[in-house]
């Protein structure tokens, strides 16, 4: 079997409630998808995650055509091409992103065309369930708004939420904190997202003044190139640091766990190198004793590796789903998510489980 060709698609969807986050906000959710064709009739998808106009030119100047002629089931060379090959390495970036697409969709092809579920090919099914949690609360004006979109989450199952603040101080995003708390009760188990909006000084202070409210971790707390520093603000902090969406390859992620600098590792498939490389994180991360929850915040072909990725990988746990509506996310499953009382039950569709539907592509793309 080989490539004989990759379209790359762009799609948009605009925002139909706020997304204020702790460094600004946005108007569109934009996904750059990879649709990759063989000689054999079979293609599969995939998803580079990241800047998508970096992204897509990046595939279409030069990746699609370094991966077109090869062998999609032959991954480990695709990988080593894609991100090793050439003359200067990729390390990081929108080219990891875009490499990560076409893996992604390698894994896709290889599923439909041995008639399994990618999670049989990453090591077999060791849940088929995986509790989920809800990231869809952003910063808002009024603390009352958070509270009641809180309150709405819970409503519809899910036992664990995360709200994305820090546009304010901590003091004054304490507010906002609290009235979610007092919403929701403890029983609710809560993070708190700082997108990389604060420096040290306010993420230490953040932390002190938030442990009364029981956080399950803070994440992205500090500029991802800080590592020195997050590792300085893990151990001042009772409450756990989770980071990873910002880092790329093993090779980031050995960096954060030899310098101890987070309690949970969050690599993102989409931008880290792909499903093989998450992988071999998780193993790393295993082996570290650090419990992994992959950055799963794009379409349904993201989410469709999320959970093949997590289904057959023992230290993986929570689910990341937005329930926001915002992101084109069901319209690219082949069945709806199957969830009950805040858990997702695994799909066993060949490959990944995803369709690109002709009327998806008349609405959506740009």
């Amino acid at each position: 079997m080989k490539i004989t060709h990759i379209d790359v698609i762009s799609l948009q969807k605009k925002l139909s409630s706020s997304m204020q986050i702790s460094r600004g906000g946005f108007t569109v959710r934009n996904h750059t998808l990879v649709h990759v064709h063989t000689d054999e009739g079979i293609s599969g998808l995939g998803e580079g995650v990241g800047n998508a106009h970096l992204v897509k030119a990046i595939l279409k100047e030069q990746m699609c055509e370094l991966a077109t002629g090869m062998d999609p089931f032959n991954i480990e060379l695709l990988r080593n091409r894609l991100m090793d090959g050439q003359v200067y390495f990729e390390r990081k970036g929108s080219a990891l992103c875009a490499a990560s697409a076409i893996e992604m969709a390698c894994w896709d092809i290889k599923g439909k065309a041995l008639d399994l579920p990618v999670y049989q090919l990453l090591g077999g099914l060791y849940r088929d369930r995986l509790e989920a949690y809800a990231s869809d609360i952003y910063w808002e004006e009024n603390p009352e708004d958070m509270a009641a979109n809180a309150v709405r989450i819970v409503e519809l199952g899910f036992h664990t939420i995360k709200a994305h603040i820090g546009y304010q101080s901590p003091k004054e995003d304490f507010t906002r904190i609290q009235a979610i708390r007092e919403a929701t009760g403890y029983e609710i188990e809560l993070m708190i997202d700082l997108n990389c909006g604060y420096d040290f000084s306010k993420a230490n202070q953040a932390i002190k003044l938030w442990e009364k409210f029981d956080l399950k971790w803070i994440e992205e707390p500090l500029n991802p190139n800080h590592i020195d520093a997050i590792a300085n603000l893990r151990g001042k902090s009772n409450i756990p640091i989770a980071c990873g969406e910002n880092e790329f390859q093993i090779y980031g992620f050995k960096r954060l766990f030899d310098q101890k600098a987070i309690d949970v590792a969050m690599p993102d498939i989409g931008r880290v190198g792909g499903i093989q490389e998450t992988k071999n994180i998780c193993t790393l991360a295993q082996a570290y004793g650090v419990p992994v929850s992959p950055h799963n915040y794009s379409s349904g072909i993201l989410l469709a590796a999320t959970i093949h990725l997590m289904a057959s990988t023992p230290n993986t746990g929570l689910l990341e789903l937005d329930t926001s509506k915002n992101s084109i996310l069901e319209e690219l499953l082949l069945a709806p998510l199957n969830m009950n009382d805040g858990w997702v039950s695994v799909p066993s569709f060949p490959g990944l489980g995803v369709e690109l539907k002709k009327e998806i592509l008349e609405q959506f793309t740009i």
